[in-house]
């Protein structure tokens, strides 16, 4: 066995030495030209310094306020020439996850830090990253939470014509749910619908109405629209006419009476009145008629009546007259 060993070992080093020494020229010339080639590219590799952004990988709920501190680094690299002129910047990314990184929790924000090295710079193969500046990246982290929000309806009163008013506005649901980043939901206390057209209504309403989202960005809600009751009523106003006279209805029949009638208590009374606000507005004193009316007696004597009070527009919803009764002598005239 160690005889056959030996003559295998004298065989192959026969071989190795053969092709070796038949192939000298061959591999000392491949030798040379990797060693020119080593030599040229040591000699030309140059430097750059170089822009690039950085970019943030984020868990879960987490959402950036704002930018990373600073939200660039310098990055200093060495290469061959071609390479490093040809460099965009483009080729090479910084990106940080939040995982990684240092954390603290200040007032229900999460502040974040990252220690740079060369490592967290990916960089094209042939490129060697020799510094990165600044040493330190910073940014604060906020949570989305869920929250319920009540809703309001948004009506501008000014739209509605004239002598209308909006009364009871009821929106359901009440409230509705909402999905945003904490530091948002603790300054919002309510939401709102886009806005309600009035023009030309002059009645009572419902309308499914959008919530006004465009207006909350970053901000998620569980549904997008709200039912909406609307109450259209008539603009009023109370006015008061003083000192109006009382005047005696008499009708033709009763002139057959042949009685004369006076007012023995005081001739004037004061009158409140209200009603849809463009027509107690244009309310005048000669359009009001406060009246008694005589033609249920028909005997002579004194008579306490009640009052009753007429003008020639519609629109008036209550009114009140003081005093609300009259005293009259009602005596029959004599014949001679």
């Amino acid at each position: 066995m160690a005889a056959f060993e030996s003559a295998l070992k004298k065989i192959i080093g026969g071989k190795v030495a053969a092709f070796f020494t038949k192939n000298l020229l061959l591999i000392a010339a491949v030798i040379l030209t990797v060693q020119i080639w080593l030599a040229i590219r040591y000699q030309l590799q140059v430097d750059r310094d170089i822009e690039i952004p950085v970019t943030i990988q984020t868990q879960g709920d987490e959402v950036p306020l704002g930018t990373p501190s600073p939200d660039k680094v310098t990055v200093s690299l060495s290469g061959g020439s071609s390479l490093v002129s040809n460099l965009t910047g483009r080729e090479l990314r910084m990106v940080l996850n939040t995982s990684r990184a240092k954390k603290k929790e200040e007032a229900n924000v999460t502040k974040c830090s990252w220690n740079i090295t060369t490592s967290n710079v990916d960089a094209p193969f042939g490129l060697r990253v020799k510094n990165v500046s600044p040493a330190m990246i910073n940014l604060s982290l906020d949570n989305f939470i869920t929250k319920e929000l009540p809703v309001e309806a948004i009506l501008n009163e000014a739209d509605l014509p004239d002598g209308y008013k909006i009364g009871k506005v009821t929106v359901e649901p009440v409230k509705v749910t909402v999905r945003a980043p904490s530091s948002k939901l603790s300054k919002l206390k309510k939401v709102r619908t886009t806005p309600i057209p009035l023009d030309n209504i002059t009645h009572s309403f419902d309308c499914d109405q959008a919530i006004d989202s465009e207006k909350y960005t970053d901000i998620d809600f569980d549904r997008k629209n709200v039912l909406v009751q609307v109450e259209i009523l008539r603009r009023t106003r109370t006015r008061s006419f003083k000192t109006l006279p009382v005047r005696i209805l008499i009708p033709s029949a009763s002139r057959q009476q042949a009685m004369t009638c006076e007012i023995v208590s005081n001739p004037t009374v004061d009158l409140e009145v209200s009603g849809a606000e463009n027509v107690v507005n244009a309310l005048r004193r000669e359009d009001i008629f406060i009246f008694a009316n005589i033609s249920e007696f028909l005997k002579p004597g004194l008579y306490q009546i009640d009052l009753r009070f007429a003008i020639e527009k519609n629109g008036i919803s209550s009114f009140k007259i003081t005093p609300s009764k009259v005293n009259v002598k009602l005596e029959r005239i004599s014949k001679r």
